[in-house]
């Protein structure tokens, strides 16, 4: 997932490789997760939505393309319930590899940094950052802030493998580290997602431990964010390319290479493509992009990259219309239902992580926003399945 940027095929052999591993497992020992299949099959209902709109997309090599960046969520889901029941222990394994290849990728990418600070200062003039082995900056902040929320987890749990004391040193300077990267490498939603856990976390933690224990801890946090940020020619260049994207918006003037007016363009072209064709089915999902560039061109012909809608829900508002968006939620967050009364950070993290990101990204019309999305989606699941099953057996004794 991180290194899908150096070898894009990564990504689906690794998809393949735990779906093989589950029909072997499967033609084993015949096991299916009954107590999950709801949810899997939930996930699943939200690739099966977007099949209709086949019957009325004239594109269909790109109807094509959008199944098959979204097929993951079909197959994945539905081998989780024949695979291998991992152990707590286990999954907290897949939590920590990913938190230590966020870690050393932000780390590479923050000495390169500090060895050419002029010239990465000036990318953030024009909408651009650092460079990161994640080249999609949006998807690698939100990663970042995940990383960096579940180390925090991890260490405030005290969950460990051999030695207690290191290991959550090394969580909680990890947790540091990527909270002060995703202030200098200053992308707004990372940013905004990070500021969001932070927020959570210290009402929960003011609720369950100590009030004026948790102020501090959010105050300490808010101080250390404003010194990073007031000394960071990144976020100071960030400010003033924001000023200027706000000020394209407000005057009306050229929106190219500016990504918040292009942003608010592709809205308006997603709410413009309904009254064109249909609010209740939409464009149908192959014709998008087709119709979204033509009305980049008609009333934005300066503009020389369009972009599809980059809000999620208004992505599959223009092309599977009200109906389908209704169903995508329902399907969607039905974990989040199933499991109300008793929800884990593993779970609850990476759905505000997503709703947030669904605002400004269509994360899901990505190769990396899927498999980011999906596995941790996945993993969430079966860690809350794992504390729900274990709450159920000491009710029994």
């Amino acid at each position: 997932m991180l290194l899908i940027d150096i070898a894009r095929a990564l990504a689906s052999i690794g998809m393949i490789g735990m779906s093989l591993m589950a029909i072997f497992n499967f033609i084993i020992h015949r096991e299916i997760d009954t107590k999950g299949i709801k949810i899997y099959i939930s996930l699943a209902l939200c690739f099966m939505m977007l099949l209709p709109s086949y019957f009325y997309s004239a594109n269909l090599d790109y109807f094509l393309e959008r199944l098959q960046i979204n097929i993951p969520f079909f197959i994945l889901p539905l081998c989780w319930l024949i695979a291998p029941q991992l152990s707590y222990k286990q999954l907290m394994v897949c939590y920590t590899w990913f938190i230590v290849g966020v870690f050393l990728i932000a780390a590479k990418a923050l000495f390169y940094y500090l060895m050419h600070q002029s010239m990465v200062n000036e990318l953030y003039l024009h909408s651009q950052v650092m460079p990161t082995l994640v080249t999609h900056h949006p998807t690698f902040s939100l990663m970042c802030a995940f990383a960096a929320f579940m180390s925090w987890q991890l260490y405030m749990g005290k969950f460990n493998f051999k030695f207690p004391r290191f290991e959550q040193g090394i969580c909680l300077f990890i947790a540091l580290f990527l909270f002060v990267f995703v202030h200098v490498f200053s992308v707004r939603i990372g940013m905004l997602v990070m500021y969001v856990f932070i927020v959570v976390e210290t009402i929960k933690y003011g609720i369950q431990i100590s009030k004026f224990k948790a102020i501090v801890a959010f105050l300490t946090l808010f101080v250390i964010g404003c010194f990073v940020l007031y000394n960071s020619p990144t976020f100071r260049n960030k400010i003033i390319n924001t000023g200027q994207d706000l000020a394209v918006i407000s005057q009306n003037t050229s929106a190219n290479n500016q990504s918040l007016a292009s942003r608010l363009i592709s809205y308006q072209n997603a709410i413009e493509i309904c009254k064109q064709t249909s609010w209740l089915f939409g464009c149908g999902l192959g014709d998008i992009k087709d119709l979204n560039t033509q009305l980049f061109q008609q009333s934005f012909p300066d503009v020389s990259k369009p972009i599809i809608p980059h809000n999620q829900f208004l992505f599959l508002l223009a092309a599977t219309g009200i109906t389908g968006l209704l169903f995508f939620t329902m399907a969607f967050f039905y974990p989040i239902w199933y499991f109300r009364n008793k929800l884990n950070p593993a779970l609850y993290g990476i759905y505000l992580l997503l709703i947030l990101a669904f605002q400004v990204e269509p994360v899901l019309q990505t190769q990396l926003g899927v498999a980011f999305s999906l596995f941790f989606l996945l993993v969430g699941i079966r860690v809350n399945l794992h504390i729900r099953l274990n709450a159920e057996n000491a009710h029994e004794k």
